[in-house]
């Protein structure tokens, strides 16, 4: 982190920020179907449980219609945590802020971050909002294991309208971890009880994701249109590992957008004095997000300035970021 002066008019050296590499990945065979990744918010004109009612629809035998993503364009994505225990107090949420900051480096614009209940009619509803939001990635976290309360997969599949079903590569996870845990003499059997079995099962067309640090496989679901599910466990040791190889199995989703991002220290610590600064610098540079951070402990401390672009490529995001520091420091300078 830098810090400026407003005398010197000096202004602090760019630290590079690396572009992501992504590979393009293929979809399935058939028709093209070229998507523009522009959200709708439509008006909500029916009551807020009526989707339970909706029949379920019946899996057509016809291979799904090949996609092509508009990758340049920005990816809008939710998440859901599911927790009765983080609504309640007992429990500190661990994982939303270091997904959407995930998420946020790897090109997406996370709009919103939901705590739901354990009940599968409260997890429906809520990516069910959120598929009627437009976004293109819903991330959800906790409520996979085998516990009666876990019933996550339970309620995206009543949000999707996708039954349930046994997924053998699901439970040759669950069936290995358990024999990892008898070996090391942490249960006593291996063999897959009611609640055990319950892990197994995925919407169908679920792509099951290994758990190397517990027993509860995470989920990847491709849906029509170049949208997608995650489902990642909720202790924060599975959840990050489950997450990361899920977006390794979605990056073709994710935009081909470089990033940029300067911080600085402002030549005070009064956070209400710079806003007309911020507030100019914004509205000359659109594309470069200003945020200021005020002290966090002494308030003698001087605030701190955050600028990042996201751009197609890490050139004009640099010169984004760039432009919008040199004019921040020469309007600084100037009071």
């Amino acid at each position: 982190m830098r810090s400026w002066s407003g005398s010197s008019g000096g202004w602090p050296r760019s630290e590079e920020s690396s572009r992501p590499d992504f590979d393009v990945l293929s979809s399935a065979a058939g028709e093209t179907v070229t998507l523009t990744k522009k959200p709708s918010f439509p008006r909500r004109d029916r009551r807020r449980d009526a989707v339970a009612h909706v029949p379920r629809k019946r899996l057509s035998a016809a291979p799904a219609a090949k996609v092509v993503v508009d990758r340049h364009g920005p990816l809008h994505a939710e998440i859901v945590v599911v927790g009765r225990e983080l609504l309640r107090g007992q429990l500190r949420e661990g994982n939303a802020s270091w997904i959407a900051g995930e998420l946020t480096r790897r090109g997406a614009l996370v709009h919103r971050v939901t705590i739901v209940d354990d009940l599968e009619r409260s997890i429906m509803n809520a990516v069910s909002e959120a598929r009627e939001r437009g976004v293109h990635l819903i991330v959800t976290t906790g409520g996979l294991g085998p516990a009666q309360d876990d019933r996550t997969l339970a309620g995206v599949s009543e949000a999707l309208r996708l039954p349930l079903t046994m997924s053998p590569p699901a439970r040759d996870m669950v069936e290995s971890a358990y024999r990892a845990l008898k070996g090391a003499r942490i249960v006593g059997s291996a063999a897959l009880n009611a609640s055990r079995e319950k892990m197994c099962f995925l919407p169908v067309g679920a792509e099951a994701i290994p758990n190397p640090e517990g027993v509860a496989p995470g989920m990847v679901l491709r849906l029509t249109g170049g949208a997608a599910v995650v489902s990642v466990p909720g202790r924060p040791e599975e959840s990050k590992v489950v997450f990361e190889a899920a977006m390794r199995r979605v990056r073709d989703l994710l935009p081909l957008r470089a990033s940029a991002e300067r911080e600085l220290e402002a030549p005070t610590s009064d956070e209400s004095a710079m806003r007309p600064v911020l507030d100019r610098v914004t509205a000359e540079f659109p594309g470069v997000w200003v945020k200021s951070h005020p002290p966090s402990s002494r308030r003698r401390d001087p605030i701190r300035v955050t600028l990042q672009s996201f751009a197609p490529t890490q050139k004009e995001a640099d010169t984004l970021v760039e432009g919008a520091l040199r004019r921040l420091l020469a309007l600084s300078g100037s009071r």
